[in-house]
């Protein structure tokens, strides 16, 4: 008998809930401080609004970690409809507090509805890859076991990856994500750093993937890369691919030029993901990327 299954993602998945095509899903928001005071994802309120502050107030924004309630409570208003709840997380090597607050949820209900939390390894729509390959894998294959979903889902994590060119590295460095050295590297050597979380590096930390002087030669090294990850793991065409733009105005040339480059790619299914308030804290203006599953 096929089970009904609820899936819970945090709102740093770089998709809006219209192009998540799965109706048993909530999407809880972060919270994101600008200053002192509390904002979360709404119509006035993202990713936009916030590139535009930085721009031109030059404010500092940080965001804050679920909190255990939060979760319970959706777990709460639908355990009694439901068999089992998947919660797909950010990765822990980027934030240990979300997955560790997952993880205190799931051993709250384990007597009570069982949870498998998903530690992504992504972030923003990479985590939003990894999603929408959990809905592909639930819808094909209904009769799977808890612990045939839980290796399935892990199956999942460990194919997808993604790429990330932030033209500065000061907003990861304000919001508490790397070290002051790191941030400094691309403005003082006036070079564009190209950043990764791969799907089978255990850690789920960002990587340095390269370095450029032209977002030019940036683009030409996302696609090579992927073509290689490709040829790595056997795999002649990719799953899905999901951008990652919609940080203003700027570089809106090199980010069209990307998104062509990679419709050059055998690829089932390309979707163009949506920026948020909370990973706009991080990417900073100008961001973009791909994530790909294979």
């Amino acid at each position: 008998m096929s089970k009904k299954i609820f899936i819970i993602v945090g709102d740093n998945l770089g998709l809006s809930r219209k192009q998540i095509d799965y109706d048993a899903l909530e999407i809880v928001k972060f919270p994101v401080f600008v200053g002192e005071t509390e904002y979360r994802q709404s119509e006035e309120y993202n990713a936009n609004w916030l590139i535009s502050k930085y721009e031109n107030e030059k404010v500092v924004a940080k965001s804050s970690t679920l909190i255990h309630n939060e979760i319970a409570d959706v777990i709460e208003r639908n355990r009694a409809n439901y068999d089992l709840f998947i919660h797909v997380v950010m990765s822990s090597g980027l934030s240990a507090a979300s997955f560790q607050a997952a993880e205190n949820v799931r051993k709250q209900y384990e007597k009570i509805v069982p949870v498998i939390n998903v530690d992504s390894r992504q972030a923003v729509n990479g985590v939003g890859s990894v999603l929408l390959g959990i809905i592909d894998l639930i819808k094909t294959n209904p009769d799977l076991s808890v612990d045939e979903l839980e290796a399935a889902c892990q199956q999942i994590v460990e194919n997808t990856f993604s790429w990330f060119v932030l033209p500065d590295l000061n907003y990861l460095y304000k919001g508490g994500r790397i070290g002051k050295a790191q941030s400094l590297m691309g403005s003082v050597l006036h070079i564009i750093p190209l950043l990764g979380l791969m799907g089978d590096e255990k850690e789920g930390i960002v990587l340095a993937q390269g370095k450029a002087r032209t977002f030019r030669q940036i683009n030409d090294m996302i696609i090579n890369q992927i073509k290689s990850k490709m040829q790595e793991k056997s795999v002649t065409t990719i799953k899905r691919a999901i951008t990652l733009q919609g940080y203003g105005d700027k570089n809106k040339e090199v980010i069209a030029e990307c998104m062509e480059k990679l419709k050059s790619l055998p690829c089932n299914e390309i979707i163009h993901g949506e920026g948020g308030l909370v990973d706009a804290v991080y990417c900073g203006p100008g961001a973009y990327g791909v994530s790909i599953l294979l």
